[in-house]
Parts: C-alpha cells; structure tokens; sequence
C-alpha cells in the first residue's frame, strides 16, 4: 500500500502539511472561562473595533512571481501590513501579515476586491491557490482582484515556534479516552509555558483579533468595501467579520460553513453522514457499511486488536474502540479519506485492520503535539453552555461517542486560555449578501451549518453541490461552481441552487491504494 491515498488526512479542515495552507488535527475547543478571563472575552467580543486609531500606513505592493503546482507561474504582487498584536492596543507590539494579490484579468473595476479567507485555523490563504483549487481562483479574478491573505499566525505571517513538547503514545495499548485526555492536558499546559517563556501573547490569536486585522487591510488599502471568501474555519472568520464590520463588507461567500458557535461538532451528524455513504457504497458492492462499522466497533470494545500499519511500514499498534471511533469519524468527512472507509471496514471485519492502524497512528501522532495558532484559535471561539450539552446528550447517542471532538472541549476547561464569550458565540443578523456552498456529503461542516445561519441573512442564498464533501470537488468537481462564486461577488443573478458533482468512487481492494 502507497502512504498516497492518506496524504489529504485532516481532522478538521486540511492537511497538516499541504500545500494548501494545512491546519493541525487538533480540535482545541473550552467552555468558556469563568471570573475575569471570561469577563474579557466578553467586552472584547462587544466592544466597538479600534477604528479610532491612526489608520495603517498605505500597503505598498511588489511584484512577485506565485510558482503554482502545475499551472506554471503567475504574475502577482506581495505587500506585508503591520498590524496590532491586540487591536484593543494600537500603540502596542505589531504582527506583520503577507498579503499576496491576484491583479484583475477583466471586469469593470466596480467589483469590490475579495479577501480569500484559508481554514484551519492555521491554513494559509497564499498556499490554498498553488495547487488544484487554482482555476477557481483563476476565473475570480477575472472579475476583481482577488487578496489572499495568510491571518497571523500562519505560514508567512509571524508564526510562533513549534513546541517543543510532544506527547508519544504506548503503541503496544488501546488509546484510552481518560488517560489520553489527562496526558494531552499535561502536553498542552507545557507548550503554553514554553510559548510565554518566549515571549508569545496566546491572547492575540483569536478571531476577533483576526476579524480586525481584514478591517485594517481594508482600510490600509483605502477600499471603500471589500468582499469576504471564506472556507471551512475560514468563514468562522468571515462571519466574525460581518459581525465587528458588516457595514465594509460588500458580499460574503462561505464554502462549507461554521458558524458563530459551530467549533465543535454534534456527534450525530457523523452517524448521519455514515448512513448517506452506506447508501452511495452499495453501487460498489458494499452493502451495509452502517453494520459493518457497528460490528468493527463491538468488536473492538470486547478485545482489542493488533495491526501493521502499511502507511508506517509496517509499525505495529494496539488498536481499542476510541481509536477505531476516531478513526472512522475522521475518514467519513473528506472524499480522499472517504473512498477507502468501506473497505477498511470490511477488512477489518476479516481481521486485517492494517488500513485503521494507519489512519489511528496518524492521529495519534498528530493528536501528540500542538501549534499554538490553531490552539488558542479555537480555544478562544469556544463553545456555548447551550451546545456543550447538546453535544454531551449526542455523544451518548452517536456509534462514535465524543471521539469527533476529542479531545475537546474537556482540554481546554483548565488552560486558562482566553475565550471570547457568549457574545462572539451569539446568533449572528445581517444584511450583507451571503453565498453559502454546502456539500451535501461534507463531514466536517454539514449542510446543516448552513441550514441553521440562513435565516439570520435577509440577503442569504445557499448554493447546495450533491456528492460534495469537505474537498476538492468542492472547488473543482463541478465548472459551474467556480461561476456561481465569480457571479456573485460582481452582483450578478446566480443561476443555480443545486449543482451535482460525482459520487465517490470507493476503494474496494488493497491494490488500488
């Protein structure tokens, strides 16, 4: 077996490694704080932008050649922008952020630039063009100028260190939720004393903070308006963004959308999409995916099994219940991961779980170590008091219990990271035109995200593509995608509501991967 088909593995959004701008596995999720951090995240969530401060210097552009992965080399100009490390400070330490602008190829020069908003968090706006997504971005700006922004924190916008504390799991033992979670606080409480012994401020990477940041690139380049495009974690950013400064914003496009208190995930939406997949698997000979899935994870529950994982050649693991859990709970949300689901069921169900062992040694290895961006990040959006409980009540309903999540939101309840509160969390209104593009087999923001935040937009419209999931098809399965995001943001009619894209194909022998 080639270690190609895991080289898309992500628990959230991309790839920790792609070029696509890769954000961590890691789920870092908190209630919110009590006593005077969570008073903080209040009034920061609340209170009136900065505005009142100096406007940022002119961004001053250069050339720059963007080498992309096979569709050669573009012409287009980089700027940095300073801005503050924490808005409410104008006068304090500055972030330096690297914008990287795709000039027009057409238009009329009335469109209003967009800002292309990665995932993540911990994504990179610039990387996300370089590889197959580019003609989408390609047809965009033949309308406007397209910015790609990498937010602070993230790729060549002043990432923090790497911490040096990792935490390795025994491969001889069955992950336990209980023990792994007490070891991935004692890892986690450590990199954030490493991070402030180096001088890092773990306040200043929260959305609101970034929110301000697309705000002050506005302003630095004298735009009456600008456009938002935001994917995944990236329109958590965008919606964010509609809430501190909507009245800027001249149109919204979310692709796969999270919403103001959708940082952690109901467990039954997986449960959902797992039943919507055993269906399309039947055209390829697999008939009960659901059971099978079942009978892997009763199986696992009475004894533990040991595996060779081809991915790690051939590195022997002790797999339990949690770590098939998550296993396939991570391989349900993205079409690369989904394809080989059902036949790693079914050889599983024949004893070979060599395909599990991979994908549970990946998240173990991944689920070890922390980035203090992505951390901090979704520490600070949180999750309310309201779906807290409603995702505890799931997880005792769903075949994968808590594991979606894991190892969020108990983590991060005692790392005295600042959370932003109810307000930021709140049911967001506006008026500001919205495209939302949902995946109909997208497990890791549903439909449903979308379905949920549509009535809050008087000028919302949701483009729904079948056969999609958290993936490239997406951007590309579909050439009327690209369109239908280039129509609307220059305020043209879209013309589609529904747009179809091909069913996965799965994997159904070893020789294929």
């Amino acid at each position: 077996m080639s270690s190609k088909p895991f080289s898309a593995l992500s628990r959230r959004n991309t790839s920790r490694h792609a070029a696509a701008g890769a954000s961590s596995m890691q789920q870092m999720r908190r209630l919110p704080l009590a006593g005077p951090l969570a008073l903080l995240g209040v009034v920061l969530a609340c209170a009136p932008p900065a505005l009142a401060a100096d406007a940022p210097a002119p961004l001053v552009f250069s050339p720059y050649a963007m080498e992309t992965k096979g569709n050669g080399t573009i012409a287009t100009e980089e700027a940095f922008l300073e801005v503050p490390r924490r808005h409410s400070e104008p006068n304090g330490p500055r972030i330096r952020l690297r914008v990287v602008r795709l000039p027009a190829t057409g238009g009329d020069g009335t469109t209003a630039p967009v800002v292309y908003l990665a995932g993540g968090p911990g994504g990179s706006g610039f990387g996300t063009a370089l590889g197959p997504r580019w003609p989408v971005f390609d047809r965009v700006r033949r309308e406007t100028d397209v910015l790609l922004l990498d937010q602070r924190g993230t790729d060549f916008s002043q990432m923090p260190p790497e911490c040096t504390q990792t935490h390795k799991f025994d491969d001889t033992q069955p992950l336990q939720r209980e023990s792994a979670l007490a070891a991935l606080r004692t890892t986690a409480a450590a990199c954030i004393a490493e991070w402030h012994s180096a001088g890092v401020d773990l306040g200043a990477y929260t959305t609101a903070e970034s929110a301000d940041d697309i705000e002050d690139l506005r302003r630095a380049m004298n735009l009456p308006r600008i456009s938002l495009w935001g994917m995944s974690y990236g329109t958590h950013l965008a919606l964010a963004t509609v809430r501190r400064h909507g009245p800027r914003l001249e149109r919204v496009v979310l692709m796969g959308s999270e919403g103001p208190d959708d940082t952690l995930k109901l467990p039954l939406a997986a449960d959902t999409l797992l039943a919507d997949l055993a269906v399309v698997a039947k055209k390829d000979g697999f008939d009960d995916v659901e059971g099978s899935a079942r009978r892997v994870l009763a199986t696992l529950r009475s004894q533990p099994a040991h595996a060779s994982s081809p991915m790690h050649d051939g590195r022997k693991v002790t797999l339990g219940e949690y770590d098939a859990q998550m296993a396939i709970a991570l391989m349900l949300g993205r079409r690369s991961l989904q394809r080989m689901l059902p036949l790693a069921l079914r050889e599983a169900e024949a004893g070979d779980y060599g395909i599990l062992a991979s994908i549970a040694l990946m998240l173990r290895e991944d689920l070890g170590s922390f980035r203090a961006m992505p951390l901090a990040m979704d520490v600070a959006s949180g999750v309310s008091p309201q779906r807290r409980s409603l995702i505890q009540a799931q997880a005792r309903q769903s075949l994968f219990a808590d594991a979606l999540n894991f190892p969020l939101p108990e983590l991060s309840d005692k790392l005295g990271l600042l959370d932003l509160g109810e307000a930021f969390r709140a049911p967001l209104h506006s008026d500001v035109p919205v495209l939302f593009i949902s995946g109909t087999l997208d497990g890791r923001t549903p439909r449903s995200n979308a379905q949920a935040l549509l009535p809050g937009f008087s000028n919302g419209r949701e483009l729904v593509i079948r056969g999609a999931s958290h993936d490239n098809e997406m951007w590309i399965g579909n050439a009327e995608i690209a369109n239908n995001i280039a129509d609307f943001l220059a305020g043209r009619k879209n013309k589609d509501d529904v747009l179809d894209v091909p069913l996965p194909v799965f994997i159904t022998s070893k020789a294929q991967l």
